[in-house]
């Protein structure tokens, strides 16, 4: 985990995901490691509040704050945390945040809301985000990648 004196802001509500007090910054970072949702956090250190995001910086922002006790911590992606795992048997991702067992195909596949890229599992796109591939859209909330008359994908729409 990385982190910073900023906030987050989210592109969407419904990318807060929790909110409730911590005691430290040290267990509002492990609650987000915890949770396969979270990619970034945010904790103040004078209310002890935490917020968990299932937000990165394609479908929301990190703006600055003047505040010194309000840090932001986000969770550092990269293709090695994937490859090795996807698709294989369910015990190469048992305990694994990053990717979980498909109850359907007994081999580990991408958590809800985000998708494969073919090298990692990166967010699920929000409305009239670009997309290039059927499953890149937030399908939980209707979303799909809508082919142009040329036959490629285009856009998230409903």
């Amino acid at each position: 985990m990385k982190t910073n004196h900023h906030l987050p802001q989210p592109q969407y509500g419904v990318q807060l995901i929790f909110n409730e007090t911590a005691r430290s910054r040290l267990l509002c970072s492990a609650t987000c490691s915890q949770n396969p949702s979270c990619r970034i956090f945010d904790y103040d250190s004078s209310s002890r509040r935490c917020r968990l995001f299932e937000a990165d910086l394609t479908n929301g922002a990190i703006i600055a704050t003047a505040s010194q006790t309000s840090i932001v911590g986000s969770a550092i992606l990269s293709a090695s945390l994937y490859a090795s795992m996807y698709n294989q048997s369910c015990s190469a991702c048992q305990e694994n945040r990053y990717q979980t067992c498909s109850s359907t195909t007994n081999t580990c596949q991408c958590p809800g809301n985000s998708y494969w890229n073919g090298s990692m599992c990166p967010l699920q796109l929000f409305e009239n985000a670009n997309c290039s591939q059927i499953d890149a859209c937030r399908s939980d909330l209707n979303l799909g990648c809508i082919i142009n008359s040329y036959g490629g994908f285009t856009q998230c729409l409903r």
